[in-house]
């Protein structure tokens, strides 16, 4: 039901040399059988109704009209809006959600609104229920405050949990800095124990996009930097057909190292990138999508061998297919290296391997570069060079180009605007692609000394 492809991106080590990398790739697919078994859909729809959710939606028209002042959650307005309001567009999406065609008689939809308190405010089956959900829907305009995301996502823990046979996960949506990060985090931790992937769409500029992408990390989810909300409501429907596709869930691995090798990290680097807590025994790497691979990398750290064919370790993995009630496993695989002397052999990378390796390492590059830029500005540049040099051998367009005028903003100005920086933080999580594509060329990439060397880390 579950296809799993090993590959190290170094068959051969060098003996007698010490300490050294070996990064693992773990390559996943559902077999046809498993892919044609659409589980049950069961959705969290958070939606921050905080005031400033009052406030102009980025992208939509709206228009300002001058009028008398006005105070509304603290803050002073001389004048007024018409046209899209950020919780009018989030309401629009969700009312689309609702009515979409992907959903189905077995789909399930909760509603919880966030500001100072949270609350359910509909959930049920978006056929058979959906004049109590649109209604639920329709009362988001009632609520207003501050931000408390942590409220919300509890409530979503509620929600989801206990139901093992479907494919859950959260569509988060704030604009603004929430109070209670700890819990946010905490949350986000209990989302990933029962399997809820959170969804983390930021809008506009006050939102904390560091907590955005923790969030969506911790529970293998993904986040958004929305610059233009009005595209919010294809994000819930693709982000909805992407749930359906979650025909196998609950993936862990177990891994045993022989003595003195140590587990040093662990990732998800495609479809978009997660950090996997290396100190899990199992590693909860949660769900797997169908038609596409899900590709993980695992950090090793080897001591010196002599010249020798060693066993480093042994994994299995075990997995639900929730729409069939399936309960597989994968047969325990040996990861074997050879240590030489022959250091052409010793030489050699796997280019797919290393390619997921570095689009890892071009995330904390731009991570780096955003916090150089409060500081030095030029060292900022020179980091999202080298970012963004990688990003080119790789073929990563879209990254090309973002780094590439975050450079430019950094030469004219100094510094980095809120957006800028929101925009490649995250898009460095969620922008990432296949390693060895027919655009990549990964035989001249920098290795981590040379790219310390480049950035002065």
């Amino acid at each position: 039901m579950l296809h799993l492809t090993t590959k190290l991106h170094r068959a051969y080590l060098r003996a007698d040399a010490g300490q050294q990398k070996l990064f693992v790739m773990l390559k996943m697919l559902p077999s046809p059988e498993a892919a044609q078994a659409r589980p049950a859909v069961n959705l969290a729809v958070v939606i921050d109704t905080s005031g400033s959710m009052r406030e102009p939606a980025p992208g939509a028209d709206v228009r300002v009209v001058p009028g008398d002042p006005i105070e509304v959650d603290g803050k002073t307005y001389n004048a007024r809006f018409e046209g899209s309001m950020k919780l009018d567009v989030a309401v629009e999406a969700a009312r689309r959600l609702i009515e979409s065609a992907s959903l189905g008689p077995n789909d399930r939809v909760t509603l919880i609104r966030f500001d100072d308190d949270s609350s359910i405010v509909a959930q049920g089956n978006p056929i058979q229920d959906r004049a109590q959900l649109l209604e639920g829907i329709e009362s988001l305009s009632q609520f207003s405050g501050g931000t408390q995301m942590g409220k919300g996502l509890r409530n979503a823990v509620e929600a989801l949990a206990g139901d093992s046979t479907s494919a859950r996960k959260v569509l988060l949506l704030t604009d603004g800095l929430a109070v209670d990060e700890d819990e946010c985090r905490a949350a986000a931790g209990a989302l990933a124990e029962i399997g809820a992937p959170v969804v983390a769409l930021g809008v506009g500029e006050e939102y904390n996009e560091d907590l955005m992408s923790d969030v969506a990390s911790v529970s293998l989810g993904r986040p958004y930097d929305l610059r233009d909300m009005t595209g919010l409501p294809q994000i819930f429907e693709t982000e909805l057909g992407s749930t359906a596709n979650q025909v196998v869930s609950d993936v862990r691995l177990t891994l045993r190292t022989v003595r003195d090798v140590q587990l040093v990290s662990a990732m998800r680097s495609y479809p978009s990138l997660s950090e996997i807590d290396p100190s899990g025994d199992p590693l909860v790497l949660g769900s797997i999508e169908a038609g596409d691979h899900t590709v993980f990398i695992l950090e090793l750290d080897v001591p010196a061998r002599p010249p020798v064919r060693a066993r480093i370790a042994q994994l299995g993995v075990t997995y639900l297919v929730p729409a069939q009630g399936y309960r597989g496993e994968i047969a325990v695989q040996d990861l074997i290296v050879e240590f030489t002397d022959d250091e052409g052999l010793a030489s050699q990378v796997d280019p797919e391997v290393m390619g997921y390796v570095q689009q890892r390492n071009v995330d904390s590059l731009v991570r780096q570069a955003t916090e150089q830029a409060r500081t030095n500005p030029e060292q900022a540049a020179r980091t999202l060079q080298v970012a963004r040099s990688m990003t080119q051998r790789l073929g990563n367009q879209s990254m090309t180009q973002a780094l590439g005028q975050a450079q430019q903003e950094l030469q004219s100005s100094g510094t980095l605007a809120v957006g800028t920086r929101k925009t490649i933080k995250l898009g460095a999580r969620t922008q990432t692609m296949k390693a060895g594509g027919p655009d990549a060329a990964l035989d001249n990439l920098p290795t981590e000394e040379e790219i310390k060397r480049l950035t002065g880390a």
